[in-house]
């Protein structure tokens, strides 16, 4: 049995004390997220570290993991994808301290110091989602009737089919005296 997550965290007092959050949160509530949702059941699977690292950023690192539906773009029904996030954050204070950080990070631009996780955890998931979903192509409606359909078509025969380059064979036929 998963923990449920509280709601509010102040990260910069969590990586002074290395916290580490583990447990889950409802994907209901996320509001962002669910425009490209087809429903919010389901929970995020959630595992974070808060530390200093020795260059002293405050930083998170962890991973985020949920099943969501999204709308197969083929025949515009739900399909379960899995989303799958590796954070890696660094809180800063400004713009000017986020662009000195080394690459590993992405600057978390703190103006408060409490933070809603939910929002946190919802912004690294709609980075996560892929650009189009879709059933695989033997699980798709769309794509099992469309080959159904393809198998009643018959082909045309080889042998009565009219061969477009006929025209050029005589244009391939040189006299050797003319080398």
């Amino acid at each position: 049995m998963s923990t449920r997550l509280q709601e509010y965290i102040k990260p910069l007092s969590f990586c002074d004390r290395g916290e580490h959050l583990q447990g889950t949160i409802p994907l209901a509530g996320m509001n962002r997220l669910a425009a490209s949702l087809c429903h919010q059941n389901g929970e995020v699977e959630v595992d974070l570290a808060f530390d200093i690292d020795p260059q002293a950023a405050k930083v998170l690192r962890g991973h985020l993991k949920t099943s969501v539906a999204l709308e197969c773009q083929r025949c515009m029904k739900a399909v379960e994808t899995v989303l799958e996030s590796e954070v890696s954050l660094a809180f800063v204070d400004s713009e000017a301290v986020g662009k000195q950080l080394p690459s590993e990070y992405e600057p978390y631009l703190l103006d408060t110091p409490a933070v809603i996780l939910r929002e946190l955890v919802e912004d690294e998931l709609i980075l996560a989602l892929p650009i189009v979903a879709f059933h695989l192509e033997d699980e798709c409606e769309v794509a099992v009737l469309k080959h159904e359909a393809e198998a009643h078509i018959p082909l045309p025969d080889a042998e009565n089919r009219p061969n477009p380059f006929k025209a050029l064979a005589g244009l391939k036929k040189t006299e050797p005296d003319s080398q």
